[in-house]
């Protein structure tokens, strides 16, 4: 029988992180397998912008893009944890849904920003609109609590 997959969406976030850390503790116990997903956002500027400036949005969204997969590596090494990375572009809550369906995640999980940018009563965030459209349960995860250093006082 085939291993079920868990979606993880990464985006070099704290909260991705934790996502991913949830999702490989999950899949451990469980027995499935891991499709972590980095979604390069559509740039609507880049057609406008000068050379300059979309090749810069190219650099730093290669740079996140790398920087997801070698946290994979880092985050699942010594892990029995089967896994792939997969890269998508546009809309990071359609890519991250389309994901789940393509390899009918049995769930997703998703990093919750440390700190919200729109009053509660909006609905933007990424993980609120993915809960929403996405038909997979979807796992917001909080990221780890930062903690102070030993010699810091707290």
């Amino acid at each position: 029988m085939e291993a079920l997959t868990v979606v993880v969406g990464l985006d070099g976030s704290a909260g991705s992180l934790a996502a991913l850390a949830a999702a490989a503790r999950l899949a451990s116990l469980t027995g499935n397998r891991i499709v972590a997903v980095h979604v390069v956002r559509a740039h609507p500027l880049v057609t406008t912008a000068p050379v300059s400036g979309a090749g810069a949005l190219a650099v730093a969204d290669d740079e996140v893009t790398d920087r997801s997969h070698l946290d994979c590596e880092v985050a699942l090494a010594g892990t029995d944890v089967p896994w792939q990375f997969e890269v998508r572009h546009g809309d990071p809550v359609t890519g991250m849904a389309r994901a789940a369906a393509d390899h009918d995640a049995i769930c997703v999980a998703i990093g919750r920003s440390a700190r919200r940018r729109f009053p509660r009563g909006s609905r933007s965030t990424v993980s609120e609109r993915l809960v929403d459209r996405c038909d997979r349960p979807v796992l917001v995860v909080p990221p780890e609590p930062e903690r102070a250093a030993p010699h810091e006082p707290s």
